[in-house]
């Protein structure tokens, strides 16, 4: 059995692969979306710029909550909400140009929580000597969600249309959501089995 801090490691990385993959999909697939729907540049711009505004309203306040309810409920919540709204952002293209824009502030504000959340969680368990190297290995899944994000993107939509670049990634988010869940449980379940 894993150390817990190894396995906070590795779950907090997989969900900042997750968020950047899911991030960064609308790069690939706004191009058959523009040709769809008709938008103007200036309008994709718009969209590109909209996750940013809820982002930025939830970096301070993600770390305000993770210290007052704990970084778990936090990235745990944080990530559900984006993967929920990765998954809604098809409907909401079809539903015209503010129902995504709007979709993708909600989309941001749920992974504005993800750097503060797990920076919270490292600082309570992991010890300071590790915590330079566990803080890097985390940071190095930026480029990894990134790079995974813009070449499987294009192969999701060749072989099944844009819309499954969100369903498919949205989903991974609950999937992760699951394990984190379990991870706790049987964390919780240790600590008070032996005490």
């Amino acid at each position: 059995m894993l150390p817990q801090r190894i396995n906070l490691i590795a779950y907090s990385t997989l969900a900042v692969i997750i968020c950047y993959i899911d991030r960064v999909n609308i790069s690939v697939a706004i191009i058959p979306m523009q040709e769809q729907f008709g938008w103007s540049d200036s309008q994709v711009g718009f969209i590109f710029s909209s996750f940013y505004l809820g982002y930025m309203l939830t970096m301070a306040l993600g770390g305000y909550l993770s210290d007052k309810f704990g970084g778990k409920r936090v990235l745990g919540w944080g990530v559900v909400l984006w993967s929920i709204f990765t998954i809604l952002t098809p409907l909401a293209a079809h539903n015209g140009f503010f129902a995504l824009f709007f979709i993708r502030i909600l989309m941001g504000i749920g992974e504005g929580v993800t750097f503060p959340a797990w920076h919270s969680l490292y600082a309570r368990w992991i010890p300071f000597s590790e915590r330079a190297r566990s803080v890097a290995i985390t940071n190095s899944a930026i480029p990894i969600g990134t790079i995974f994000g813009l070449v499987v993107t294009p192969i999701i939509i060749l072989n099944l249309g844009w819309q499954w670049a969100f369903y498919l990634y949205g989903g991974l988010g609950f999937i992760w959501y699951f394990f984190w869940k379990i991870r706790l449980f049987l964390a919780l379940f240790k600590h008070f089995s032996t005490s």
